[in-house]
């Protein structure tokens, strides 16, 4: 029942916040691009969408919805970067063209699923151009409800492929991990100081030495128990650092930041997330390591499903 109730609530003050981004930015003249009916997942500076991981998660389960419904798809992702300065449509065109995106408050069907179990979606049924802000992997519910059989790393392949400039930096990070490697994450958050997320905890100088030590020592056994090299991501560039000598272990030099916390770094720093992620996916198998104390971040997760490898968290 409280289940229930926290969805309701959650479903109510989405409609009342769907109403707001439409009369507020969106116009009562009927010339404002066309009216054509799709579905646009919209990632923009009016309102947080979280982030790397979230954001493709509702990427790819918006573009499921329209093949279920079999209607056009198209992603306006435009913050804090250009996608296509990273990713770039690879089999199918999701890319918005002159005008095809409205601004007409007639045609348009705001959706805001942060959070939501997903139900609002599968019973919309609206003739509008749908701008939709989703962070949630819904390919179960569509499985489950709707007949379908979707594959995550599937679709995301169906989408993207990586623009040359990431090519470049992925065929760069290759000759350091040759073609036989395993991948091993650390997500920290603000613990070790790196940068600011939310207000996430930030640990004493001695408390940071002892949970990086902690750290190293399970990367050492896991780097025992494997004779390839271990390409090691983070978004720590203080843990980077401090592995960056061991024999064996590759690390992809470079800061990272959290996309609903900053807007105006520069390009290379928002490609570091982008290599890490498909470099990941190019990995023998990804483990997730970390503490009570660390994220569980679900970015080598879904790094794992975009080519179907193995994946394992180890909680240390």
């Amino acid at each position: 029942m409280e289940n229930a109730f926290t969805e309701f609530k959650k479903v109510m003050i989405h409609h009342i916040k769907e109403n707001i981004l439409l009369y507020k930015y969106y116009d009562v003249s009927l010339n404002k691009g066309t009216s054509k009916q799709f579905f646009v997942s919209i990632f923009d500076d009016r309102r947080n969408s979280f982030g790397l991981t979230d954001r493709l998660k509702g990427i790819v389960s918006l573009y499921a919805y329209s093949k279920i419904k079999n209607i056009d798809y198209r992603c306006h992702f435009t913050y804090p970067f250009e996608l296509s300065k990273f990713l770039v449509p690879h089999k199918y065109d999701w890319t918005l063209k002159d005008n095809e995106l409205s601004n007409n408050l007639f045609g348009v069907k705001i959706l805001i699923l942060h959070g939501e179990k997903g139900k609002r979606l599968i019973r919309l049924s609206s003739k509008k151009q749908v701008h939709a802000y989703i962070n949630r992997d819904y390919l179960p519910l569509f499985n489950e409800l709707c007949g379908t059989e979707f594959v995550w790393g599937d679709l995301f392949n169906e989408l993207f492929k990586p623009s040359p400039e990431l090519e470049d930096c992925i065929n760069n990070s290759l000759e350091k991990t040759g073609k036989d490697f395993i991948g091993c994450v650390f997500r920290f958050q603000s613990l070790l100081g790196d940068f600011k997320e939310y207000d996430f905890a930030v640990l004493s100088k001695k408390e940071n030495q002892e949970l990086i030590n902690k750290c190293i020592d399970a990367l050492l056994v896991l780097q025992k128990e494997s004779i390839k090299p271990i390409l090691v991501t983070s978004d720590s560039t203080t843990f980077l650092s401090a592995i960056s000598s061991i024999n064996g272990i590759v690390t992809i030099q470079g800061k990272v930041v959290h996309l609903d916390c900053t807007d105006s770094e520069s390009d290379d720093v928002y490609m570091k997330s982008f290599v890490d992620f498909m470099m990941l996916s190019k990995a023998e198998k990804i483990y997730s390591i970390g503490t009570n104390q660390m994220y569980p971040t679900e970015f080598p997760l879904y790094a794992a499903k975009i080519n179907n490898i193995p994946f394992e968290r180890i909680l240390i």
